[in-house]
């Protein structure tokens, strides 16, 4: 009989210590997921913060409480904002932000652990814009020449005005800035769109003018390829025409060495082919050279 009660007592003393073990592992500690964080405070002061997953301690509440953080990056879209530019041109800006918290202690000391990051990185983020693209003319985020863009150094300038003002005032560490949209007011796209086509009628008349000079360069060497090519057929044909008349003469000194009479004979059938054609009419008398050849002697 003393057994058995003393067995039940080890029993429920056990099962009490397993119980307040529960109780007080349920008290004082905290499992951080992945990507999060939290921050202990004590008696409502922050005390430290907790970055890494795993499982974290702190003292049983009221004495200790933890707060959960979100430490992901996060992506957050300013408004539209009206701003003007060097040249005094009135643009639309929106911009985007990827930040995260880097100090938990200084966050939740700025901005507590509700949604009021975004609310203040709005105003820091249209500030650094205004004061950022103040200083570029409009040619530098909209153009038609690469070479005037300026989008990515305008970006690295937002983010250096903005960054170590998020960092130090709000503990949040700004990752990237990036120009989202740029518009324009619905009186300045008459002007921009004309300033284009002026643009545009530059290029063109800077391409008639270089492709008439290379028109004019290529007629001027075409016309003297021409001349030359036409020179030398000259040329040539003069020299062929002289071999020619003097192989003809050559021809017609050894005929006339070898048969006068027939040579004679020749000569004047081409005399009369040359004067006479179809439709010569002639009255002249046959006893004359060449037409005595129209005789028929032979009667």
């Amino acid at each position: 009989m003393g057994d058995s009660v003393t067995a039940q007592r080890r029993l429920r003393t056990a099962v009490g210590a397993v119980a307040v073990a529960a109780i007080v592992f349920y008290a004082t500690a905290v499992i951080v997921p992945e990507g999060q964080g939290i921050l202990v405070t004590r008696f409502g002061r922050p005390l430290r913060a907790a970055t890494t997953a795993g499982l974290h301690w702190k003292l049983p509440w009221p004495i200790d409480q933890a707060a959960l953080l979100d430490l992901r990056r996060r992506v957050y879209e300013t408004g539209h904002t009206e701003m003007l530019t060097r040249d005094k041109k009135n643009i639309i800006a929106r911009t985007f932000v990827v930040w995260r918290i880097a100090d938990p202690i200084l966050f939740v000391q700025a901005l507590g652990t509700g949604n009021g990051a975004e609310g203040k990185l709005d105003g820091l983020l249209t500030n650094a814009a205004i004061g950022t693209l103040g200083g570029h003319d409009l040619s530098a985020l909209v153009s038609t020449t690469p070479g005037d863009l300026q989008v990515d150094q305008i970006e690295a300038e937002l983010l250096a005005s903005a960054g170590p003002a998020a960092r130090q005032n709000y503990g949040v560490t700004l990752e990237q800035v990036r120009l989202e949209r740029i518009a324009l007011p619905e009186e300045n796209v008459t002007a921009v769109l004309e300033q284009m086509r002026a643009e545009r009628r530059q290029f063109a008349a800077k391409y008639d003018a270089e492709g008439e000079r290379e028109a004019s360069r290529v007629r001027s060497e075409a016309d003297l390829q021409a001349a030359q090519i036409l020179a030398k057929g000259a040329e040539e044909e003069a020299r062929i025409r002289g071999a020619s008349t003097a192989q003809v003469a050559k021809i017609y000194a050894t005929a006339h060495r070898i048969n006068p009479e027939l040579y004679r004979f020749t000569r004047s059938l081409d005399s009369l082919d040359r004067l006479v054609t179809s439709n010569t009419s002639l009255i002249l008398r046959t006893d004359s050279e060449p037409f005595s050849l129209l005789q028929n002697k032979g009667q």
